[in-house]
């Protein structure tokens, strides 16, 4: 059970298509890497840098502390202050003592906590500091103070900027970790792309064969062994034309013999007298040349026919208007326009079988057709007997017949439903059958727009 519950969350987690897991597999190692690299850097030379910048700081406040008591003179203080402006970028300013000031809690500097440098500045000083100090924040200034108490009534505010305590080469560092980063999965996008358009290619042609559309512009490109299973495809339609071109040589042949004889047999009973015998005999040859018109349309099928641009309103018109001049009684509801391409003697056949088997079994017939996503969708719906669950799919095999919901008096070979199936799935859609909301049967054919 863990394991089933393990692999459905690596099937949800990871990427669906072969670029996205490919990018991954690309940018995992390389994410890996800057972590690893980052957290040296900032564990060793950050930590290192900080401490010897904050031991700096803290070594001139604490001499700056110790001339300004022990200067003799106003003149020889401002010398001090002007000198640590000038050379060592701290301003002073001495005050009279702020006890409040003096007795606060050390501010926190907010954007250099996370790596501890106030902590190791107010240690540093801890340790150099003789005289009561605090440290305060400035962030908005980019600034901060530290107060320390002089003589008896006299306080020195140390004005230090941010960047006595930090270095360039943290940002320089973090902006080359990005810049790389991105530059790399700039470079793995173009190549993968590349790499992927040959499969995608690939795929779509495989579509189109299966659809019994021809692709006479595909070519092997790409890696070796997407270019060996392009190859693979090409001599794959190759055999299967030539297959389909043997079987309708052959059934054109069997055809032309099978009608041979019929002919013969139908002009002899032409010429021969009259009789209740010879009616049974001319029927069943009606009989046999019905069947065999039913197995040639059915293992010949309609491959042949060329796809086009087709109005699947007209065509579905066309139908209904057929099957009401049969006294079929039909309600359609369909969609004003439904441009699809498909070879629409076949797929108008297919939808007929299925329009003409519910108007045969039923007293009322409902058609609806819409447009949905990426299909068009053609509902068949009827308040007769309807089907069982478990023979659903065993109807549209080929021959098959149900006898005691199907009159076996009213005619037909049980290939009506299997010729249909094989049209629609022909052109990569879908048939198949469902109770309905009338009372009886519904079957439901989608086309892919």
């Amino acid at each position: 059970m863990p394991s089933k519950v393990i692999y459905t969350l690596k099937q949800r987690l990871l990427p669906r298509t072969l670029f996205g897991r490919s990018l991954m597999i690309i940018a995992t190692p390389i994410l890996l890497m800057q972590l690893i690299v980052s957290f040296i850097f900032f564990d060793r030379h950050w930590d290192s840098m900080s401490a010897r910048l904050v031991y700096g700081l803290a070594g001139e406040v604490s001499m700056l502390t110790t001339q300004l008591k022990e200067a003799e003179s106003e003149t020889a203080r401002e010398d001090i202050i002007a000198a640590a402006a000038r050379s060592l970028d701290i301003d002073i300013h001495i005050t009279a003592a702020d006890e409040e000031a003096l007795a606060r809690k050390p501010a926190v500097f907010e954007k250099l906590y996370w790596f501890s440098i106030d902590k190791k500045l107010q240690e540093s000083l801890t340790r150099r500091m003789t005289d009561p100090f605090v440290m305060t924040s400035s962030e908005m200034e980019k600034k901060f103070n530290i107060l320390v108490r002089l003589n008896e009534g006299e306080m020195a505010t140390f004005i230090c900027p941010m960047r006595r305590l930090t270095s360039s080469t943290t940002y320089i560092f973090i902006l080359w970790l990005i810049g790389s980063a991105v530059v790399l999965f700039g470079i793995a996008i173009v190549f993968m792309r590349n790499q992927i358009r040959p499969i995608r290619r690939l795929a779509v042609a495989a579509e189109k064969l299966g659809k019994g559309q021809d692709v006479p512009d595909f070519k092997p490109v790409g890696a070796s062994e997407v270019r060996q299973a392009s190859r693979a495809f090409l001599e794959m339609k190759e055999r299967l034309k030539r297959q389909i071109e043997q079987r309708t040589a052959m059934l054109a042949g069997v055809s032309h013999d099978l009608r041979t004889p019929l002919t013969r047999m139908k002009l002899q009973l032409a010429m021969a007298p009259q009789d209740p015998e010879t009616e049974n005999l001319r029927q069943d040859i009606a009989e046999m040349e019905r069947m065999l018109e039913g197995y040639l349309t059915f293992a010949k099928g309609e491959g042949t026919e060329a796809i086009e641009m087709t109005d699947l309103r007209d065509m579905l018109d066309r139908i209904i208007a057929k099957a009401r001049r049969q006294n079929g009684d039909i309600e359609d509801n369909l969609a004003p326009r439904m441009m699809i391409r498909l070879r629409p003697m076949a797929v108008e056949r297919a939808i007929s079988n299925v329009i003409s088997n519910a108007c045969k079994y039923a007293p009322k017939v409902w058609v609806n057709a819409y447009e949905q996503s990426d299909m068009m969708v053609v509902t068949v719906d009827d308040n007769g007997p309807g089907i069982a669950e478990d023979l659903r799919e065993t109807v549209f095999r080929p021959f098959y017949r149900i006898e005691k919901s199907r009159n076996k008096a009213t005619g037909g070979l049980g290939l009506g439903l299997a010729i249909a199936r094989d049209v629609i799935h022909a052109h990569g859609g879908e048939i198949f059958m469902e109770n309905s909301n009338r009372g009886g049967l519904r079957v439901v054919i989608r086309l892919p727009l």
